[in-house]
């Protein structure tokens, strides 16, 4: 009913080409306006990142396809004929919006750099406030409470600084044992820990996620574990001398009471249900709790291309505005009063599950909608788009390099460009089975190159899952809503008996689909060309879409055949390559290096792990760079070693050779074959003249054990500190 209510409001909303005024075509329409400030604003964004920290290569598509836009519409506006101070101001806007936005980044990146965490591997007392929810998390096989503290005060353990009190900046993220936790700690709580925070480890690489960015947005200095909690007393306020500005108590105050709701809310479900439906049941109404669904179902999950459901987001949102407005409108209440009360519902839900990128974009979308139609104005969702990110750019230029905003806005971009033409265009498929299909589809398009590049493979299933497990979620997330509001007056056994069996036979179907044999297709990251080709085939794809073009079908389905050559070309360039590719895998506790052969005949993975330091917590970052780089995972073989040891040669071909030396030969000049391309890796740092002079053509990767980095110069282009900073695969 909800869903019939909201589909009848769009079509009255429809844009009627006959009756309203069209711009002329010498004209620049807001909704490009709002588009070419956008994408000025992400290339501004991405040279000043760039200015202070690595760029990597999905940044690279980002801006090409940023630049790539901006290009065509200045082409086709000076081609229509548009005049020239229209054109003019296009230029001089995406130059300042460029500017403004190089400006904004550097100034929050200096502030991050220019604070120094004096309290970091410092034992003491950290008064602070609970800024997000806990989760369960296990770690060693100990469960443990997972949350954030942004910090106002700290009590070092020192005896010099016994009845010291100093201000403290900064976030950290502790880990509390649930064993020796007497209350979970709420959101919003003024709270003391005691334990040692330690340093974060933000060394970027290619093919994984990059935390960075959200460290400096969330400022986070560090991370502690095995702490203590216990919430502030009056007497411990007294005692660190902290006094709460207005401004800070109704901040807290919204906290803790979105904290309150959502601890309701999980207490509620916790009473009804159990095992990973009762989970995955507070999953779907609040988001978060992935560590608590466990490394099988959530790989389950990904693997379907189902794991964005977990996470608060557009459909969320919608189900709720669908919910609220087909209520308002049985109980007779006018449109306008049901999309208001159905914003606000939006607003709220929004605060309590926390402002994520994909559930802030729907929420600002939906208040977009309303306001257009109590003005009486016509929606125009890709501008709604626009206006959101510019929104969520101003208020944190760092989320462009956030992997939820690029694929939240993404795909929601991809379903508003090719949802309404490829369902007209496909029609042998049922208008059942052909609406979930485009969906996944056009969701894809503008993403695809980026889900390759994090998460290195493609879901077949990922369509079935659409279309049978998707519905169900989506029915399931509106019988949780519905039956958890209801057990705040009356708790019905059989409304929760349904939610159980109709998450339990989820589960089960998505781990059949997720664990078939032609489930996945194992691709690894894009070659950059490739990328660019693609993106340059899906604008031609797109023209010929449009109705105005009137083009065969023929043309479509080549244009297709060629896109879907280019991830076949990323692949073979991929497999078949004459040089020695060798690269750093960054990882807190050791030193990892995977090796591949010319061809990807044979990939070996050299760890260097002084004092027989474990790897196991460690191996997701390993497996994941074996297949960022398309390699199978039973073709490596782990080999360990020790920076500091015996001299020794890990590898060698008749082009190249990677060796342990830090000076032990029993001859006085290392002898070197000229032709052959050497990588050394040393923990001693007077060899390192040795090296330079004996072959000046190599690359030295300095791997001390215990991090010591003197009588070494980080900025050599010749010497890659490992741990330090980003270090580029080196072809041999």
């Amino acid at each position: 009913m909800g869903k019939d209510c909201l589909r009848k409001f769009t079509t009255r909303l429809r844009f009627d080409n006959k009756k309203r005024h069209i711009p002329s075509s010498h004209m620049i329409t807001h909704s490009i306006w709002a588009h070419l400030i956008l994408c000025a604003m992400i290339c501004g964004i991405i040279s000043g990142y760039g200015q202070h920290y690595v760029i990597l290569q999905n940044m690279y598509y980002i801006v090409a396809v940023c630049a790539g836009y901006m290009c065509i519409t200045v082409v086709k506006t000076v081609w229509k004929g548009c005049s020239v101070r229209h054109f003019l101001l296009a230029i001089i806007i995406m130059v300042v919006s460029s500017f403004v936005a190089y400006w904004h980044i550097s100034r929050v990146i200096l502030d991050y750099n220019a604070y120094e965490p004096y309290y970091l591997h410092q034992e003491g007392e950290y008064l602070g406030i609970v800024t997000s929810a806990p989760e369960e998390t296990v770690l060693h096989d100990t469960s443990y409470y997972k949350y954030d503290i942004e910090i106002k005060k700290v009590h070092p353990f020192k005896e010099t600084a016994k009845d010291v009190y100093t201000m403290g900046k900064g976030g950290i993220t502790v880990y509390t044992k649930v064993i020796d936790s007497e209350i979970k700690p709420c959101l919003g709580d003024i709270a003391v820990v005691t334990g040692e925070p330690k340093s974060l480890f933000m060394v970027e690489e290619e093919g994984r996620i990059n935390w960075r960015g959200r460290y400096i947005s969330n400022f986070q200095t560090g991370r502690m574990y095995d702490a203590m909690y216990r919430i502030a007393s009056i007497q411990d306020i007294q005692t660190f001398r902290y006094a709460e500005s207005v401004t800070v108590k109704v901040h807290r105050w919204c906290l803790h009471s979105c904290g309150i709701v959502r601890q309701s809310v999980d207490t509620q479900i916790g009473q009804q249900m159990t095992g990973t439906a009762k989970v995955l049941a507070q999953a779907l109404f609040l988001g978060g709790h992935y560590n608590e669904l466990g490394q099988e179902t959530m790989k389950s999950f990904a693997y379907t291309g189902l794991i964005h459901i977990l996470s608060i987001s557009g459909s969320h949102i919608a189900l709720l505005l669908a919910l609220v407005y087909g209520i308002g409108r049985l109980l007779r209440l006018k449109k306008r009063t049901c999309l208001i009360v159905g914003v606000c519902m939006a607003i709220l839900y929004c605060a309590i599950v926390g402002g994520s990128a994909p559930v802030v974009r729907a929420t600002l979308m939906s208040l977009l909608l309303c306001i257009a139609y109590i003005k009486g104005r016509f929606y125009q969702a890709k501008q709604a788009l626009c206006i959101c990110a510019i929104c969520c750019i101003i208020y944190d230029p760092l989320s462009v390099l956030d992997v939820s905003f690029q694929l939240s806005f993404g795909a929601t971009y991809g379903l508003l460009l090719w949802g309404t033409t490829l369902y007209q265009r496909i029609q042998w498929l049922p208008s059942w089975l052909k609406a979930p299909v485009v969906l996944y589809l056009s969701a894809q398009l503008l993403i695809l190159p980026l889900q390759l590049y994090y998460f290195h493979y493609i879901s077949l299933v990922g369509i079935i899952a659409a279309c049978i497990v998707a519905p169900l979620l989506d029915i399931a997330i509106m019988c949780i809503v519905c039956t958890v509001l209801i057990s705040y007056i009356v708790t019905i056994p059989l409304l929760w008996y349904m939610i159980d069996f109709l998450l339990r036979s989820f589960l089960y179907i998505n781990y059949l689909l997720s664990h078939s044999h032609i489930g996945l297709i194992w691709i690894g990251m894009m070659e950059p060309c490739c990328v660019y080709l693609y993106y340059v085939l899906l604008y031609v794809f797109t023209y010929l879409l449009e109705p105005e073009t009137n083009r065969s079908g023929k043309l479509i389905f080549l244009c297709s055949v060629l896109m879907i050559s280019t991830y076949i070309l990323s692949f073979i360039s991929m497999q078949y390559h004459k040089d020695t590719i060798l690269h750093y895998i960054p990882m807190k506790q050791c030193n990892v290096l995977l090796c591949i052969t010319p061809n990807h005949e044979k990939a070996f993975i050299y760890i260097d792990a002084p004092d027989n330091i474990k790897v196991t917590l460690n191996e997701y970052y390993i497996y994941n760079a074996v297949r960022a780089y398309g390699v199978k995972p039973r073709d490596v073989e782990a080999i360990y070693f020790h920076s500091n040891g015996k001299s020794a040669v890990l590898y060698q071909n008749h082009m190249a050779q990677i060796m342990v030396y830090n000076g032990q030969r029993a001859e006085k000049n290392l002898q070197l074959n000229d032709e052959i391309h050497t990588v050394f890796i040393t923990s001693r740092s007077h060899v390192i003249d040795e090296l330079f002079v004996q072959a000046p053509r190599s690359e030295i990767l300095f791997g001390s054990a215990h991090g010591a980095m003197r009588d070494v110069d980080p900025s050599d282009e010749h010497i890659h500190i490992l741990g330090y900073k980003f270090i580029g695969d080196v072809h041999l």
